[in-house]
């Protein structure tokens, strides 16, 4: 507008006169939506508190509450229901040429209305949600674009579901045209869940018939070098596709393992430039997309000690667990619990620790492997600056606020609170050297 003002007021009221005329032949060129589809677009705005969408169902009720999390069920009316939910937390990559989403697109154009008995609905997490009669508005805060998988609100499961009407009721083939007023749908809406719970919750609602990222590069080989690595004794615990027969008590699946191995390479993430794995912890699907065997091929021989090196971070939590003294009372912190969990080493713990207080001290060794072998023995380098580490991140915790673990991960801060004693060594060794 300066340049304009510049121009003197003749040749600006010319300007925006030309401007005026030409967003009105692009407006007027445009294709008008369908009225529902208009509706749909006008009941979906920005709010404070995140994206809000406001729209009517059948029926609502709150089905459960417990410890300030609570789930509510909805009936709605495809024709009712918003299109811009995102994907963020759902753990599956929902696709139309899967068999289950063409048998839902045939239903949808058979027999719309049967549509809500055969399906399972969707889940959707949600910052909030009020009710009116049958008139609900939600709120969700949406993950930042730049950080694909960060959780955020939106689709945690369901997702073929959401993705078939989505496609029936955007399309213009008529054999869809009785989709909007005649399918139903029954909808879940969580609220209050923590953000470092969400995955937890995405994990176990998608084990039936998942179509995990790394299952297409299994049959194509690229996992070769991490199978070949793990050890025996874990082998039961990892699924490197889906249904794997090799893996009667999966826990995890090979993103875990390509996670662990990108913790500890530090030519991928270089820690005296500053870099540090943070997107190993946000953004698995990153990593596993851009995943090259070459990239791993130093690393990946140490898979066992990694594992182990995991194994004993979690085993010293254990030991300074508690509120005496010098103990850390870690089970009370974001994410965290008193209940066992199992490690990828085979170990079973007797506490659950949320990824961010393990996963920066996994890394913060990284700086001691030079040409794919430790510089020193691991289990001496665990002993001088394991411990230490490790009440480094929890002071970068405590001096932060102690706020949610997911917030916490995603901090540069935390990972370079981890990996500065560590880092320090390794300079003043010469095994790295900062430019």
């Amino acid at each position: 507008m300066a340049e304009l003002k510049n121009l003197g007021p003749p040749a600006a009221n010319q300007i925006l006169f030309h401007l005026y005329l030409l967003a009105a032949q692009i407006v007027s060129s445009m294709p008008p939506l369908p009225p529902q589809e208009a509706a749909r677009i006008l009941r979906a705005s920005h709010s404070p508190e995140g994206m809000k969408y406001d729209f009517s169902c059948q029926k609502v009720c709150r089905t459960h509450r417990v410890n300030g999390s609570e789930l509510w069920t909805l009936t709605v009316q495809a024709r009712d229901l918003p299109l811009g939910f995102k994907y963020g937390p759902n753990a599956r990559f929902a696709e139309l040429d899967t068999k289950a989403a063409k048998d839902m697109l045939e239903t949808l154009e058979n027999n719309p209305g049967s549509f809500i008995f055969k399906n399972n609905g969707m889940m959707v997490v949600a910052e909030s949600i009020k009710s009116e009669g049958t008139d609900v508005s939600i709120v969700c805060n949406e993950s930042e674009p730049e950080v694909e998988d960060a959780p955020g609100h939106g689709v945690l499961n369901g997702g073929h579901t959401y993705k078939v009407l989505q496609h029936a009721l955007q399309s213009k083939d008529a054999k869809f045209q009785r989709v909007a007023d005649e399918a139903f749908i029954t909808l879940t809406v969580g609220i209050g869940i923590p953000e470092e719970e969400i995955w937890q919750i995405s994990r176990a609602r998608n084990t039936s018939e998942k179509v995990p990222l790394h299952a297409p590069r299994e049959l194509a080989g690229d996992w070769t070098i991490v199978k070949e690595n793990l050890p025996t004794s874990s082998r039961h615990l990892v699924a490197f596709k889906p249904n794997d027969p090799e893996a009667p008590d999966e826990e995890y699946d090979t993103t875990d393992l390509v996670r662990r191995l990108a913790l500890l390479n530090n030519k991928m993430f270089p820690a005296e430039q500053g870099s540090h794995p943070v997107q190993a912890y946000t953004s698995i699907g990153t990593v596993v997309k851009k995943y090259k065997s070459a990239a791993f091929e130093e690393i990946a021989p140490l898979l066992p000690d990694i594992l182990r090196l995991e194994e004993m971070i979690v085993r010293h939590w254990e030991t300074i667990n508690g509120r005496s003294g010098d103990k850390i009372w870690i089970t009370k912190a974001s994410g965290c619990r008193p209940e066992p969990s199992q490690l990828l080493s085979g170990y079973r713990a007797s506490i659950t620790l949320a990824d961010p207080f393990v996963l920066p001290v996994l890394a913060a060794f990284r700086v001691f492997i030079v040409g794919g072998r430790w510089a020193y023995p691991m289990d001496e380098l665990w002993d001088k600056y394991g411990p230490k580490t490790v009440r480094a991140l929890w002071e970068a915790y405590r001096d932060i606020g102690k706020s949610s673990a997911a917030v916490f991960g995603r901090s540069k801060g935390s990972w370079t609170a981890a990996c500065d004693l560590t880092k320090s060594a390794a300079i003043q060794h010469g095994l790295i050297q900062v430019a």
